[in-house]
């Protein structure tokens, strides 16, 4: 079934959170408030998530279309 909503990212709105709407509330309190992923290890981790996710889905992408990056 799925007719539910995907949780998606708050740092990166284009990405779908693989960990789910609580994480991604989570995540959207933390950059709501005092985020600051050079000087917080936390807010880092949250950033690092978001590129690596982001990283992820761009290559799923591209071999779900066929394309190659070494063209």
């Amino acid at each position: 079934m799925k007719s539910k909503k995907q949780a998606m990212c708050p740092l990166f709105p284009d990405v779908v959170c693989p960990q789910g709407q609580e994480a991604a509330d989570a995540c959207q309190v933390r950059q709501n408030g005092d985020y600051d992923p050079v000087n917080d290890f936390r807010d880092y981790l949250y950033m690092n998530c978001a590129i690596q996710i982001a990283h992820r889905q761009s290559e799923s992408e591209q071999k779900m279309t066929g394309k190659q990056s070494d063209e």
